[in-house]
Parts: C-alpha cells; sequence; structure tokens
C-alpha cells in the first residue's frame, strides 16, 4: 500500500505539481480540441448556409414550373460541381431531387431531424448523424422553400463529417504531442526548480540532525536565497550559532559544576520528585559505597538502603523545608553521617525534587570519644598515685606517727608515686612534642642511634637474666631520621620487650636494608599479645594487663608515642605476635 508520508519532501512537492500540470493541460486539451471541432462544424454549417441559400434563389429548383428531371439533372450537376450533397424534398417529405442518389429509390424525408425542424417552422435546421443512404456520418443544413409565404418544401445540403473527423484527429495529435512536450519542459523545470528550493530546506534537516549529534559548527551554505527560504536558512544559521554558544555556556556551567560537586569532600545526592536519582557524586559514593555508573535513575532507598534516608527526604519534600539529621550506617564499615536534606524547587516555586548533603563525621566523633576517653585516662592514672600520696600524708600527720622506719617507709612510697606521676606528665608532654611539630630529619648513621639504648637497658636485662642480641647489618646507608626520637622508640620497645619477657628469654634488635629503605626490628621471646589487643595497643593509656603493667611501671602511652614518632618519620609501625610466643615490632627509615 502507497505510503504518502515515506516519499521526500520533494517528491511529493513534484507528484502534486504534475498531478495538477497534467489535469490542467489535460483541461486546456479538452476545451481546446471541442472549441476546435465546433468551429469546424461552423465553418461547415457556413459553407452549407451559404450555398443553401444560393440555391433557394436559383429558378432551377423552381419545381412549380420545371418538371422533377429537369431538377434532379440541375441538382446532380451543382452537387457534383460543389462537391456536396444536395437535396430537394417536398412538404410532404416526398424526395424530388438528389444529388447522389435517384430520388424514386429513396424513403420519404419527412422524419429526417433537419427537415422536420424546418416544416415544423424553423430558419433552418442542422444536424449530425449517420447517413443509412450514404452508410457515413454526414452533416446536414435544412432551409425551406417559401413561395407567397407559404413553404412548399426543403432545400438540404450535406456534407461527409469523415474529413472533419480526419482533420480534428490529426490536429487533436498535433496538440497532444505539443503539450506532452509543454508537460516535460514544465516537469523538467519544475524538477530543477524544486532542487534548488527543497535544498536548503533538506540541507536543514541534515544539518539538524547533525547538530542533534553534537556537531555544533555545522552551517547551510548560502549562494543567492533572497526569498522565504534563504531568510529561513539564514535564521536557521543564526539558530544554530545561538544554539552553540548556549550549549557551551550550559557546558562551562555542568562542567563548572560537576568538578565543584567531584572535589567537594561532603557528598551530594540529588532526585526527582518520585526519589530516583538524577545526579550523585564522587564523594557520595564513597560515603555510601556504590557505584556512580550504576545508581541514576535507581530508587534512592535502592542505592543507599537506609529508609531512615528516604523518609527524611520526603519529609523534607512533602514539608518544603530543609532539616538536618544525624545517622549512622554501615557499608561495611560503621560510617556516622550528618545529613542535610532540603527540597529542590522550580521556576513556579513548585517542589521538583530534593537534595542530600552527607558530610561524614565519623573521625570527628571518634575524636571526641578518644578525647573523652584520654581526659578519662588521665584523670584515672594521676588519680591512683595523687591517691596514694595524700593517703600516706594523711596518715602521718594525722597519726604523728614517730617511728622513724613507719615513716621512711611511707616516704618511699609517695616518692614512688611521685615518680610515678613526673615519669606520666613527663610522657604526656612527650606525645604532645611529637604530635604537634614536624620532625626535621637529617642523614644520621642508624647503627651508633641503635647503640645508646641498648647500653642503657642492658643492666635491665642482666637483671633478669635476658640476652640482648643485636643483628645489625654491617655498612648500613645514612638515613633520614631525627636521631633522639628513634632512640626514644627503640628505648620504649627494648624495655617493654625486657619487661614482658620471662627470665632467661632473648631480645633481638636486628637491622637490613631492603632498596631504598632500612628496617628496624626488635623482636622478643615474651609473653606475646592476644590477637584481639593488637589493633590497640597504639591507643593511649591502653593496657592489655592493666594490673601487671602497672606492677612493671609503664604508663600505657609509650607505644602511643613511638607511632607518631614513626609517623612523623614517614613510615608506619607493624606488630606480630602470638601470645605465648613472643612478638615483634617492625618500622623503616628512608635512605638519604
Amino acid at each position: 500500500m502507497f505510503n504518502w508520508k515515506k516519499i521526500g519532501l520533494r517528491n511529493q512537492f513534484f507528484l502534486i505539481f504534475v498531478i495538477i500540470q497534467i489535469f490542467i493541460l489535460g483541461f486546456i486539451f479538452y476545451y481546446f480540441i471541442q472549441n476546435h471541432i465546433n468551429f469546424y462544424y461552423q465553418q461547415l454549417e457556413n459553407n452549407l448556409r451559404n450555398q443553401c441559400k444560393l440555391i433557394i434563389n436559383n429558378e432551377k429548383i423552381d419545381f412549380q414550373k420545371k418538371s422533377p428531371a429537369i431538377i434532379d439533372s440541375w441538382v446532380k450537376e451543382v452537387g457534383k460541381d460543389i462537391g456536396t450533397r444536395i437535396t430537394i424534398v417536398r412538404k410532404d417529405g416526398t424526395v424530388l431531387a438528389d444529388s447522389n442518389h435517384n430520388p424514386e429509390q429513396m424513403d420519404n424525408h419527412a422524419d429526417r431531424p433537419e427537415i422536420k425542424e424546418v416544416l415544423n417552422g424553423a430558419e433552418k435546421g442542422v444536424s449530425s448523424r449517420w447517413s443509412n443512404t450514404l452508410a457515413e456520418d454526414m452533416y446536414y443544413v435544412a432551409y425551406p422553400l417559401v413561395k407567397n409565404g407559404d413553404i412548399i418544401g426543403v432545400v438540404r445540403l450535406a456534407r461527409s463529417a469523415a474529413d472533419i473527423k480526419q482533420t480534428v484527429i490529426r490536429d487533436i495529435k498535433s496538440y497532444f504531442y505539443f503539450l506532452i512536450l509543454i508537460l516535460l519542459i514544465t516537469i523538467l523545470l519544475v524538477w530543477k526548480f524544486s532542487a534548488s528550493l527543497i535544498k536548503p530546506i533538506t540541507r536543514m534537516a541534515e544539518m539538524a540532525g547533525s547538530i542533534a549529534s553534537g556537531n555544533l559548527k555545522e552551517r547551510i551554505e548560502l549562494k543567492s536565497y533572497d526569498n522565504e527560504v534563504g531568510f529561513m536558512a539564514r535564521m536557521f544559521n543564526y539558530m544554530a550559532e545561538q544554539l552553540e554558544i548556549k550549549i557551551d555556556e550550559i557546558s562551562d556551567e555542568k562542567n563548572r559544576a560537576e568538578a565543584i560537586l567531584s572535589s567537594m569532600s561532603d557528598g551530594v545526592i540529588a532526585t526527582d520528585q518520585t526519589g530516583k536519582i538524577i545526579m550523585i557524586n564522587p564523594a557520595a559514593c564513597k560515603m555510601l559505597n556504590v557505584n556512580s555508573e550504576n545508581v541514576v535513575d535507581k530508587d534512592l532507598i535502592e542505592v543507599v538502603r537506609s529508609y531512615k534516608v528516604d523518609e527524611f527526604l520526603q519529609q523534607a519534600i512533602g514539608d518544603n523545608e530543609n532539616f538536618t539529621e544525624e545517622i549512622t550506617m554501615k557499608n561495611p564499615d560503621k560510617v556516622i553521617l550528618l545529613c542535610n536534606f532540603a527540597p529542590v524547587t522550580n521556576e513556579k516555586k513548585e517542589v521538583a525534587g530534593g537534595v542530600i548533603v552527607f558530610t561524614d563525621i565519623t573521625e570527628l566523633r571518634e575524636l571526641e570519644q578518644i578525647r573523652k576517653d584520654f581526659v578519662a585516662n588521665v584523670s584515672h592514672e594521676l588519680k591512683t598515685p595523687l591517691t596514694s600520696v595524700i593517703g600516706y600524708v594523711d596518715t602521718l600527720l594525722d597519726n604523728k606517727i614517730t617511728d622513724l622506719n613507719t615513716i621512711e617507709r611511707f616516704l618511699k612510697i609517695i616518692k614512688k608515686e611521685a615518680d610515678r606521676l613526673a615519669l606520666l606528665i613527663t610522657d604526656l608532654l612527650s606525645l604532645s612534642r611529637v604530635e604537634n611539630k614536624n620532625p626535621d630529619l637529617k642523614p644520621n648513621r642508624l647503627d651508633e642511634v641503635i647503640e645508646k639504648p641498648i647500653s642503657i637497658l642492658r643492666n635491665s636485662a642482666a637483671e633478669k637474666g635476658i640476652t640482648i642480641v643485636r643483628e645489625i647489618e654491617d655498612n648500613l646507608p645514612l638515613v633520614l631520621m631525627v636521631p633522639g626520637q628513634i632512640e626514644q622508640v627503640l628505648i620504649n620497645l627494648i624495655d617493654n620487650s625486657i619487661k614482658y619477657t620471662s627470665e632467661g628469654g632473648t631480645v633481638k634488635i636486628r637491622a637490613h636494608q631492603e632498596d631504598d629503605l632500612v628496617y628496624i626490628e626488635v623482636e622478643d621471646s615474651g609473653i606475646g599479645i592476644p590477637a584481639e589487643d593488637l589493633n590497640r595497643i597504639f591507643e593511649r593509656f591502653y593496657r592489655v594487663d592493666k594490673a601487671r603493667s602497672r606492677a612493671l611501671g609503664g604508663t600505657g602511652i609509650g607505644l602511643s608515642i613511638v607511632k607518631h614518632i614513626i609517623q612523623g618519620h614517614d613510615s608506619k609501625i607493624e606488630v606480630e605476635s602470638e601470645q605465648g610466643s613472643g612478638t615483634l615490632f617492625r618500622f623503616y627509615l628512608k635512605v638519604a
């Protein structure tokens, strides 16, 4: 089935024109041929009429005076000369004379249309019909014979219509070929004209498709278009230029917005009114542990997996107001998010969606908890020795003790607790210094730095029968460090190893180079650390065995100091331990 919509605009225009042209030329052809035929017949009628009037005025046909034979002979002679059939008919329809036939053998002609018209009083009679007598189409013109005001007969002249038909057919062919030629010329002209008319329109369609594909540099090349098509093409080029400018502006705005959103540390999610995500930034994906490529057009609750977030956003959209909530989530680690929920409105001030801004306050809350724990631990650590000091001093003052041995014993206890307080304060000051100061790292010899802590703690180890084994690689390169801080690290690590190693055990200090790093290890054969405590031993005041740690004189800050010193040297400390099988601490320093 023909589908009009599937053919091109040019073909539609051309087909419509051809149909209209054929209709107009056909109408002209029909009208012209009809007029042409009428013209020939009119000329024939005029000729026959003139001849008929000449015959009527001739005395040769006065059949009241002339015999029928004379009249018939004259009619035959005249008819032959003028090439026209002449018939003389009496009033009763009897044929008196005929130029082509014997009148005695002819039928009564009273019923012939042209003769009937004249006998009925008409000025003339005209008819075109098939002649049974001559067996061909004939054209008849009849006029009355009048004597003394009365019709006594009819003079009829007839001529064959075949010549007219042949002439008309010949003319029809000529006119038809001429009109076909005119039609072909006009079709060719219109085809070329339609090409020039449709070309810019087609170019506009191609340009629109190209622009839609992202090629904003496309333009229509104008040659000479001063009409409406040219104006439309110029306006289309102007539109393309403005569109390019606007899209560039929008693209710049979009890039700036994306750059801002991508660089934000806060997470941002925007949704439409139904809760489907339309935008999410990398920070939000990281906080929520989702893939940004798979979340757009999905429901918020499907991505966030928190009914509270979805509920609060719907509340903000429904109430058209902002509010903030703190939400704890797991993805899989625990995350504490401060969420700001806000509606998004359009130009008509109607709510069109919502936006959520996530701020990760997990570290802040952890720091707050660490601060609280630190204050509580410091208070506890200070309270215990102070309570002992105050208690013994009050005992001495209130009981008026005079026994020098008792007084000396009490003073030694007070001295011990005071030393413990002094050590605690010293460690706190050391921790504060390493936390708030960036060390000035300089090249130094590591073997000399290692020797000092070993010398200081050798006697403590010997008292417990512990052997210190030194495994230092020869010709170690210079490393970047603060010697005093690394000495403090080694003193703390070796001292802890001696404290938590049974008599007869060993403590090994190793140092070796790997590529651009020098690794230092302190390993003991002591009691080890339970697996559940390994992740917390570097926290302030954290003790695996609190009672034993205090008995050994520890403050619970030493490993925290070690951790911060090592971090200040752009390194990290690792620990490996198995309960009952000893502990290994390892860190590295960079080669100078």
